[in-house]
């Protein structure tokens, strides 16, 4: 999916999650609310560490 911030165009990660739609949950403004479930969930990929003020935060 393509997203724009400020005039810049970038990619939003892809982010592993599959999911199907459910039954209707109510309605908001005239839209249909379904329920959502989630088909399987990627394995987590590990975060770099990160530095805050000279600190390494693990």
């Amino acid at each position: 999916m393509e997203l724009h911030y400020r005039g810049a165009a970038y990619e939003a990660p892809n982010t592993g999650v599959e999911f199907s739609e459910g039954e209707v949950i109510g309605q908001y403004r005239g839209a249909v609310l379904r329920a959502h479930r989630v088909n399987r969930i990627a394995a987590q990929q590990q975060k770099p560490p990160m530095k805050y003020r000279g600190a390494w935060v693990r």
